[in-house]
């Protein structure tokens, strides 16, 4: 640790490391790899940095990537297909979801790491790059592929989100079965076309001991919120938020 560095140059540092971005979260997180903390609001320090020196640009919801290295983030392809474009639509819902994830302070996972969400990969704005091993291995092994799950301080999972484009709910239901004994909430994001079969598969028997902590999530309100709170718009926030 280069106790030299200032505040920007251990911020650089970490996005460097980091595929020239990252998001608040996560520099909290590694910042003192690079750096001690000092003053009494070292946070708020890192904050008034990346929001007004200019070699940093906001590229997400607190996620600030290299401004001289803006030109070497991944590109999005433009969907020419109708399945392509269901494919990046549930990528750019779940790379919300995360964002919003770090924001709200809890540590984020995604098994899609190589997806391409608004020039960034999900894997670099997610805070935990392996499925914490909060349990048995055998309920790991059936529920680390949720497309998104923030993680309690205590190293828990809070909410898991399954993003469903067009699947029948039933196997989200089943991973999300296995995390009962846990004080979960699971969350099921669709059209709100679906939510008829949402709500049939939902309460079906095999389920009705998560029924109760299951929510239906809208795209939209999920793309609006998101949106809302990149413009700083003041919202109220939802039963998943």
């Amino acid at each position: 640790m280069n106790e030299e560095r200032t505040f920007s140059e251990a911020i650089e540092q970490i996005m460097l490391h980091n595929g020239y971005y990252a998001p608040l979260k996560l520099v909290y997180k590694e910042f003192e790899k690079y750096r001690q903390f000092s003053g009494l609001t070292p946070l708020k320090t890192i904050q008034e940095r990346v929001q007004r020196d200019k070699r940093f640009t906001r590229i997400g919801l607190g996620v600030y990537a290299l401004t001289k290295h803006l030109d070497k983030l991944p590109q999005v392809i433009t969907p020419k297909t109708t399945s392509e474009k269901s494919n990046q639509r549930h990528t750019a819902v779940q790379g919300m979801i995360i964002e919003i994830g770090n924001m709200e302070g809890f540590e984020t996972y995604t098994p899609d790491r190589s997806k391409v969400f608004a020039n960034k990969e999900l894997g670099n704005i997610a805070t935990i790059k392996d499925f914490p091993p909060f349990t048995y291995d055998r309920i790991i092994r059936s529920v680390k592929f949720v497309d998104v799950a923030w993680f309690n301080e205590r190293g828990f999972p809070e909410k898991v989100f399954e993003v469903e484009d067009s699947t029948d709910f039933r196997g989200s239901l089943v991973k999300f079965a296995e995390l009962q004994d846990f004080n979960t909430s699971f969350n099921l994001v669709a059209s709100a076309e679906r939510k008829t079969k949402y709500d049939r598969e939902v309460s079906k028997t095999a389920f009705a001991s998560i029924l109760k902590r299951c929510h239906f999530v809208n795209y939209s309100d999920i793309e609006e919120y998101y949106n809302a709170s990149l413009n700083y718009h003041k919202v109220s926030k939802s039963v998943i938020f």
